[in-house]
């Protein structure tokens, strides 16, 4: 006995816990189960795909093409606005009805707007820009998806190995409540050890219980955000050798993206006239005079319109874009601040994880030998039950704590790398 539970406590790992792990005591199990399984082929890049692709913002996404689109087809066209047919009629008749000289003249013509100088270019910078920034903004968006994968996989990981340790928790106060009962019948024990030993077995289950339910809870998240039932066997990280944040970040980038959208807009509104285009009009005007006995005189007409002046009606929109522009650096500036200081939280937090796990590794194996002194000293009658409980709550917290550690620096790791812009 005393051999089996050494090996037992010996042999707790921090590995992904498979349904196959997935055996409880029949009264510990909870009614609400959600069926998530692993699957060894499936990589952590799947994962964010798979939610990438199933998130509500990839309407936006498909809205901001379509304005690329609709820009490209406006700087492609050859006319700068509508198109219009204009008609006239002038009959003098009415105004000089006892005379007999009067005129009647008829004019057609098709007017088209025409760019005014350096308008197209500013229109295709536009395009070019929402174009970039549409496809940025779908990589910040992927990216977005990558850091809620991460802490929903690593929020598993812990509630898992957690629930994982609970239960061989358990098993031990089971076997240890199984011994002290069989003592008792035998005189060896008093009636109180085994009560104590029942208390503890209590305690142990409502534990084990509460970390179930934590694991339900956490794999409903997962499942609500990824819209699979499936999650990777392995999604460790390799650590990267980024120190700052840099311009290929994917949220900076895109960022970036929107500012020189912003900008070919203000550039857009100052080579424009709101509506007021340059316009040339070709068309016929038909003209006949009363006082000749032919009929009508058939003549060419080309009207050219070219808006002159008018800056100070078109200030207002050219400074409505400008206001556009200067918000998009300011929440890339402040983007830029909030990286940095999660870049040193990054840093920071790994450093003392990795520390800190090097005390606990020791402090495990400390606590895995009082274990095995503190059930000879109980077994020998050295100790009382209650000092043994005692000495096991203590070293379990210590094994609990080193697993929990390992897990945490791996996930310290996954951490800084979405801070530093590596999306999977």
């Amino acid at each position: 006995m005393k051999s089996k539970i050494r090996v037992l406590l010996c042999c707790m790992s921090i590995l992904t816990v498979t349904d196959a792990d997935y055996v409880l005591a029949s009264e510990l199990q909870i009614d609400h189960v959600d069926n998530l399984q692993t699957a060894p082929s499936m990589s952590l890049r799947d994962v964010v795909e798979a939610t990438f692709e199933n998130h509500p913002q990839g309407s936006v996404i498909t809205a901001l093409h379509d304005e690329a689109a609709a820009l490209h087809q406006r700087s492609d066209s050859l006319i700068a606005g509508y198109p219009m047919i204009y008609l006239q009629y002038i009959d003098g008749k009415p105004f000089n009805p006892s005379s007999s000289v009067y005129a009647t003249y008829a004019q057609t013509a098709y007017q088209i707007p025409i760019w005014m100088w350096g308008q197209r270019d500013a229109s295709q910078a536009m395009a070019d820009t929402a174009d970039k920034g549409a496809l940025l903004f779908a990589g910040a968006i992927r990216h977005e998806m990558a850091g809620l994968v991460r802490t929903a996989l690593w929020n598993l990981r812990l509630v898992e190995n957690r629930r994982m340790l609970a239960d061989e928790v358990y098993t031990v106060s089971e076997q240890l409540f199984t011994s002290v009962k069989r003592r008792v019948e035998l005189g060896d024990l008093a009636l109180s050890d085994q009560l104590l030993a029942e208390s503890d077995l209590l305690e142990k289950q409502s534990l084990l219980t509460q970390a179930e339910a934590a694991v339900m809870d956490t794999r409903r998240s997962y499942i609500n955000l990824t819209r699979l039932e499936k999650m990777p066997a392995n999604f460790t990280e390799i650590l990267s050798n980024r120190k700052e944040i840099v311009d290929i970040h994917p949220a900076v980038a895109a960022a970036n993206a929107m500012i020189e959208k912003e900008q070919a807009h203000v550039d857009y509104q100052r080579t424009s006239k709101q509506g007021n285009q340059p316009t040339i009009a070709l068309g016929t005007q038909e003209e006949k005079l009363a006082q000749l006995s032919g009929g009508w005189f058939h003549e060419m007409n080309v009207i050219v319109q070219i808006p002159i002046g008018g800056d100070d009606y078109n200030a207002p929109f050219v400074a409505q874009a400008n206001l556009l522009l200067n918000q998009k650096l300011a929440e890339r500036n402040q983007l830029l601040r909030q990286l940095e200081k999660a870049l040193h939280e990054a840093e920071h937090t790994l450093a003392v994880d990795r520390k800190t796990l090097a005390i606990a590794e020791q402090r495990k194996q400390l606590a895995e030998k009082q274990i095995g002194m503190g059930r000879l000293a109980f077994e020998n009658g050295e100790i009382q039950l209650i000092d043994y409980l005692k000495i096991l709550t203590i070293a379990q917290a210590a094994i609990r704590d080193a697993h929990e550690k390992a897990i945490l620096v791996e996930r310290d790791i996954a951490f800084y790398n979405q801070v530093v812009g590596v999306t999977p």
